[in-house]
């Protein structure tokens, strides 16, 4: 049997849904078809997502499956014992959110239902149908789904883009593994671990420990924490890392031990995540009859103390909605009608961002922000609170830094990362 929509999204993440939502808005016959057995069942990401954009396109989060508004913002660095953090405290503050990203695609589900659209779940997409150089629908479930448009929200494996000829596949510098562990805890163990009250969370990012390009995070529920790894796939291969041993590893570290000791992990999952910035970003996101959308399309925004996915993800589905709309206000649903999404793309404050970051990749890409420069950032504070002689800032930095990097090569680094992050 033959199925015709005006549009197959294909995905259920942030990205698919924003498509999917505005298109039943615009009235278009809309299919969204997800390879988890139900929606959200496959979302996997850190616990935190930034929430102007959902404010400003579906109007309000009071319904929305929040876990604490973000009030605590803090940076650690570690190594192998130790650890020093810098802390932001904000009691207004609403710009971020922690979430189980299940709970709130789900959600995000029911709006685009609640809108018209059609989401199915447990239907995995095997090929794209392309005849006479364009993309005229799906294969799903031994079935062909022909469409006007296919928006490509698939995530990080771009197996249907390279078939479109879209994308190339990732290369191991331009991806980072993450492994997370959701650790049980009640909710008033939490609010007295970290300080907050019932409503606020902490997001705390820890560099220097592990060794390796990457970092380890943890975000605040309302009574978990979401804890975890991430390492760059060439780090990973080069030292030779198992990414699940280092999860546990930064569990019994003692920074974080104290935090989550006596809490039961209840869930683990593992993840690619995107790491280019805007060099991960294909140069075409359109050809006849096909959108590139979210992670797929590489719109993931790693700045070392932020990290932003899910609304970038989200917001590309709407734009791609947006261009689908303009195309099929022209009549064909070609590569220059759809290219307007490029346009719209670039002219919106993710391109703006991933652009203006665009060095980000190349300072976090450098061994020595996760080793070296932790370790002495440690080792000059823990230095200054001993009481054993007197000693200046300067001397102590200096000692430190004595054969190890020079003065130089040190005040460089420091304008590099200073200027791109």
């Amino acid at each position: 049997m033959e199925e015709k929509f005006d549009a197959v999204v294909v995905g259920g993440g942030a990205s698919g849904l924003g498509a999917a939502i505005k298109l039943a808005k615009y009235g278009f016959n809309v299919v969204l078809l997800e390879r988890g057995e139900r929606i959200g069942s496959k979302s996997v990401y850190g616990g935190r997502i930034y929430s102007e954009v959902f404010k400003r396109e579906l109007g309000s989060l009071d319904d929305a499956p929040v876990e604490r508004w973000v009030r605590k913002e803090v940076l650690t660095f570690l190594d192998s014992e130790r650890g020093l953090s810098i802390e932001l405290f904000a009691k207004k503050n609403e710009e971020s959110f922690t979430a189980y990203l299940s709970n709130f695609n789900s959600w995000l589900a029911q709006i685009a239902e609640n809108e018209g659209a059609l989401v199915i779940a447990g239907m995995k997409v095997d090929d794209l149908i392309i005849e006479d150089g364009k993309v005229k629908g799906v294969v799903a479930g031994g079935e062909k789904l022909y469409s006007d448009v296919v928006i490509d929200a698939e995530g990080v494996n771009p197996i249907l883009a390279m078939r479109a000829g879209i994308r190339r596949d990732w290369k191991p510098n331009e991806v980072a593994v993450g492994v997370k562990e959701v650790v049980k805890l009640s909710e008033e163990e939490i609010n007295k671990r970290f300080g907050l009250e019932s409503d606020e969370g902490l997001a705390n990012l820890m560099v220097g420990f592990p060794n390796s390009i990457g970092g380890a995070f943890l975000y605040t529920n309302k009574e978990t924490v979401s804890l975890g790894v991430v390492v760059r796939v060439d780090s990973a291969v080069k030292n030779n890392l198992d990414v699940y041993e280092l999860a546990e590893d930064i569990r019994l570290h003692p920074y974080v031990y104290r935090l989550v000791k006596g809490g039961s992990v209840i869930e683990y999952s593992a993840h690619l995540v995107p790491e280019a910035g805007v060099r991960g970003v294909p140069e075409r996101l359109v050809s006849d009859g096909f959108v590139l959308v979210g992670d797929a399309a590489g719109l993931v925004l790693n700045r070392g103390f932020t990290v932003r996915g899910v609304d970038y993800a989200f917001y590309s589905g709407v734009l791609a909605a947006e261009a689908v709309k303009n195309a099929h206000e022209k009549g064909e649903m070609s590569r220059e009608n759809l290219a307007v999404y490029e346009s719209l793309l670039k002219s919106s404050a993710i391109y703006e961002e991933l652009k203006f970051y665009e060095k980000a990749h190349e300072i976090l890409g450098e061994e020595k922000f996760y080793s070296l420069y932790p370790q002495m950032f440690i080792e000059v504070f823990e230095e200054l609170y001993r009481m054993d002689k007197p000693k200046t800032v300067y001397s102590v930095v200096k000692e430190k830094m004595r054969e190890r990097v020079s003065t130089f090569r040190a005040f460089m680094d420091f304008w590099k990362v200073v200027r791109s992050l």
